[in-house]
């Protein structure tokens, strides 16, 4: 199951060109320089490429406690987390991975195909990991990749935490399909795609912040060869019976962040859900420090 290089199938998420992956990950790295040293890097071998993890935890943090699972938003990658890192990891052991078929550091190999890949190669990942089960956090798209990985490995999910997730509560909204689609073009000018994430993100984009400058590159340079995400039915909501925390934003431009807690309350059964009435999309970055202390609280009283 070694993974050597990418994988040529134009099938696989890819880079368009060495040069455009080289100031990506030039970019990676800067943004990296805003996240505490981590404790390890590895790459993990799956059946659909290799996936870049980092472990994270100060001298302080309570390694005996359950460890904390990090799913980043398209294009983010691990550096999207810089904000939270700091809170999470000084309170016990967080890891967080570049999503597979996504910009970042992982490798895809092999086509993933639907909902059910999505959650194999990330179960895959788990199993490595030197631990029973897991607190997992996503936000974005990783919001849906964390619930869909729930809905199916339920064992190994110690508490699901879902920050203003998208295709778990309902779709996105009719004016993201219009901004994404040409935007997603290589050809077109870099300022379309700075629009859509400003739009996405809920405020101007500045590239002279690291993080913003790595999603720029990687939406102008990296190739997501990912199926579209399938909206949880109401089934695999109401079979979500791990301990579940849920963070809508208020001004979410991506859905009716109202509308989607009414789901959450409705479908999933005794969740704890929560509307931030003044943020974005951007949720963790916008309400770094109190967000922080909700999740941890969160997770204090389900360790068990």
């Amino acid at each position: 199951m070694a993974v050597e290089s990418p994988s040529s199938d134009p099938a696989v998420g890819h880079f368009r060109s060495a040069t455009g992956e080289q100031a990506y990950v030039a970019a990676y790295r800067q943004a990296m320089t805003l996240l505490p040293t981590p404790r390890s890097t590895l790459d993990l071998e799956t059946t659909f490429g290799r996936v870049r993890l980092y472990e994270f935890g100060a001298a302080s943090a309570d390694r005996a406690a359950i460890p904390v699972v990090l799913l980043p938003g398209r294009t983010s990658g691990v550096p999207m987390w810089a904000y939270n890192l700091p809170d999470l990891a000084g309170a016990r052991t967080t890891y967080a991975l570049d999503a597979l078929g996504d910009a970042g550091l992982s490798v895809q190999i092999r086509r993933i195909r639907d909902a059910a890949d999505q959650a194999d190669w990330l179960d895959q990942v788990l199993a490595q990991l030197p631990v029973r089960s897991v607190h997992l956090v996503g936000h974005s798209f990783g919001g849906w990749l964390a619930a869909n990985y729930a809905a199916r490995y339920r064992e190994r999910v110690q508490t699901l935490v879902l920050l203003d997730p998208v295709f778990v509560f309902q779709g996105l909204r009719w004016q993201i399909y219009l901004i994404s689609l040409p935007a997603s073009l290589p050809f077109l000018p870099r300022s379309l795609r700075n629009r859509m994430l400003s739009t996405i993100g809920g405020g101007p984009v500045d590239l002279d912040d690291p993080v913003a400058r790595m999603i720029s590159e990687a939406t102008e340079h990296y190739a997501v060869k990912l199926p579209p995400p399938e909206r949880l039915t109401g089934t695999q909501l109401r079979g979500l019976r791990m301990p579940v925390y849920a963070a809508l934003a208020g001004h979410s431009a991506l859905h009716n962040g109202a509308h989607a807690a009414a789901v959450a309350r409705a479908e999933i059964p005794d969740p704890t859900i929560e509307l931030w009435p003044n943020a974005t999309h951007s949720l963790p970055m916008e309400q770094t420090a109190p967000l922080d202390r909700t999740i941890l609280a969160f997770m204090a009283a389900h360790d068990s």
